[in-house]
């Protein structure tokens, strides 16, 4: 062990040099100096303590290690509450024991050494021909040391209490003391082992019928909070549902905003920010940003950003897809559902696989607290009556494949008699939906129309009686990023056919998938078997359930509590495309991919803004009017 010895500085026989000299003996070899005002020794390393500075068990080793990581080193600093952001209390033997242990050691460059501890190496004092380092300022040392090429470090495993008056400043305040990203995700590893990690959710889609982003959102929340170990803020919309309301109210440590209410609140941001489904608007890439130091998004599926048909026309389609790879290049993290929606996303060039996780959903969900209990939907008098239903679940886009399943209804009532009806349950979509081809369909077989019962959205209520009334479940999708049909079928007693295609062929046993893609004879002939074989029911709903077993939404949590703390502890993402953009938000949910302005405006609008006589009027009386709203809305 290399000499050294400690030179507390400043006080004379106060409080604060007691408490440091006391600190200091109890956690310091014996063999070691200590010398209070006095000069700095001739020969071995020196530790400046300020008076008033308290150190903990470790606290020698840990300096004395970091100035030693580079034969560059001169300085060593260690770690104070208010670097780490934590208020300094009654713990600090535990939250020091929590720094040594936790640390990621890194030992990051510093721009100089800080107060109120650093360890000063006795080669660099030589170095600048300063023995006595008494005399000299923190900032004259950290300059000479500096001028001839030597390097300050942060010792992040070692945290000290400052108990002066006037402390430390942290890091990051002032020019002088401006860190690294480095230190910054040094010091922040600290805190969250202290405070537990801090995350924001956007939960904005949270409105209007229930779909299962919905179900998704609310239940990772509910799992996350389950941990205790992370504190959370969940974005919801103006108007949430009836259903997200009621079961995220119901989750202690879960504090809801608007998006108004993040916007303004100021303050650090939060360790990370999730948005657990996809953009669609710039503008939300940059409002996430500011939200949290490290960003993670999901992406769900590569559905829409290969389908042109979902969007209105082929510039909004050319938008999504610009926003959608733009979202993959700047976030720290990507989530996907499954291993199939990964390698989608690695094989079109759009995600580096080393940010790229899967963290399945769970499906072992239920009612919302308070919700009413199963009840039926408007327009299914002849399944309330005893007739048998085959239910096909889900919106209306083609990728469901409604179309399908009208195939395998023509089948099964030629070929084998069945008098049953089919039920299409399930929200409209604006673009890309099947009705128009189900029409057309129907047209050539018009005699299957009143075997056909399309009752739109249902709730969650409504969905749950429908399960339980259906002797099958149909679900024919071509794609899915998941698929959570078959298991919430299989929790109602209520076997599922499906195609063994992408993630569904991944989760689920592709023997008892009883879809045959796309032949509808051999489908019809499965499902025949499964309204009418109770050993084939019990097989699917069998396998079914197996899968289930380790998809639980405290599995969710776990994975996903574990990819924040790897995304906050990893390097932030820098040098994207999108930092060269030097827009704000409300210009990128304007212009940017995605934004809210179309495109045949642009040249236009910038033809009214720099005319000389037009502009000023017009701009004025829109600030007018917007002012004039937002007072308006205000008081109301």
């Amino acid at each position: 062990m290399s000499a050294v010895t400690v030179c507390v500085i400043g006080g004379d026989g106060d409080e604060l040099l007691t408490a440091t000299l006391d600190s200091v003996r109890s956690h310091t070899p014996a063999d070691v100096p200590v010398v209070v005002l006095g000069s700095t020794p001739a020969q071995g390393d020196v530790v400046l303590l300020d008076s008033g500075c308290v150190v903990a068990a470790g606290w020698l080793d840990g300096l004395r290690d970091a100035a030693a990581a580079d034969g560059a080193v001169a300085t060593a600093s260690a770690l104070t509450h208010q670097d780490v952001k934590v208020q300094a209390g009654a713990r600090f033997d535990d939250e020091a024991a929590v720094a040594r242990n936790r640390s990621l050691r890194l030992w990051p460059r510093l721009p100089a050494a800080r107060r109120p501890c650093v360890y000063v190496r006795r080669s660099a004092l030589e170095l600048i021909g300063e023995p006595e380092a008494v005399g000299l300022t923190r900032a004259e040392l950290s300059r000479r040391c500096t001028e001839v090429g030597l390097l300050h470090v942060l010792a992040d495993d070692v945290l000290v209490l400052d108990r002066r008056a006037a402390p430390a400043e942290p890091m990051g305040a002032g020019a002088d003391t401006i860190p690294t990203p480095r230190a910054i995700r040094a010091a922040g590893r600290i805190r969250r082992a202290i405070t537990g990690l801090s995350a924001v959710i956007d939960g904005r889609i949270l409105y209007g019928p229930t779909i299962g982003t919905h179900v998704h959102i609310v239940e990772l929340v509910a799992g996350l909070a389950r941990t205790g170990k992370v504190r959370l803020t969940v974005i919801a919309p103006d108007n949430p549902s009836d259903y997200a309301i009621a079961r995220l109210a119901s989750e202690r440590g879960v504090t809801l905003v608007t998006y108004r209410e993040a916007s303004n609140a100021g303050g650090a941001p939060a360790d990370v920010v999730h948005r657990p489904f996809q953009l669609s608007n710039a503008g939300d890439l940059t409002f996430l940003r500011t939200l949290g130091d490290r960003l993670i998004l999901t992406q769900q599926d590569l559905i829409g950003y290969r389908n042109p048909s979902y969007f209105p026309d082929p510039d909004t389609w050319g938008g999504y897809r610009t926003l959608t790879a733009l979202a993959l290049a700047t976030a720290d993290r990507i989530a996907f559902f499954s291993s199939h929606a990964r390698a989608d996303a690695i094989d079109e060039d759009l995600v580096d696989p080393t940010r790229a996780v899967v963290v399945r959903l769970g499906v072992d969900h239920g009612f919302a607290p308070g919700e009413q209990r199963p009840s039926a939907p408007a327009g299914v008098e002849p399944l309330a009556s005893g007739a048998e239903a085959i239910l096909c679940l889900g919106t209306d886009f083609r990728h469901k494949n409604r179309v399908f399943a009208l195939r395998v209804l023509e089948q099964l009532k030629d070929r084998h008699g069945w008098n049953g009806v089919l039920v299409f349950a399930g929200p409209t979509v604006a673009h890309g939906s099947s009705r128009e081809q189900e029409a057309q369909w129907l047209s050539v077989h018009p005699r299957l129309a009143e075997a056909i019962l399309d009752i739109g959205a249902v709730s969650e209520a409504e969905k749950a009686w429908l399960f339980e009334r259906s002797a099958l479940v149909l679900y024919p999708s071509i794609v899915e990023g998941f698929g959570l049909v078959p298991f919430e079928a299989a929790a109602h007693n209520t076997p599922c056919m499906w195609a063994p295609v992408t993630s569904l062929s991944e989760l689920l046993p592709d023997d008892v998938a009883g879809i045959v893609p796309w032949d509808e004879k051999q489908s019809a002939d499965h499902a025949l078997a499964l309204l009418r074989d109770a050993e084939a029911r019990r097989r699917s709903l069998d396998a079914i359930r197996t899968a289930a077993e380790p998809l639980t939404w405290d599995a969710t949590a776990a994975e996903l509590l574990e990819l924040y703390e790897t995304a906050a502890d990893a390097p932030a993402r820098t040098g994207t495309a999108f930092d060269t953009l030097p827009l704000g938000e409300d210009a990128m949910r304007l212009v940017g991919p995605g934004g809210e302005l179309p495109s045949d405006v642009h040249r236009p609008l910038l033809a009214l803004a720099t005319h000389p006589r037009i502009a000023g009027p017009i701009f004025s009386a829109l600030k007018v009017g917007y002012n004039a709203s937002q007072r308006l809305r205000r008081e109301r």
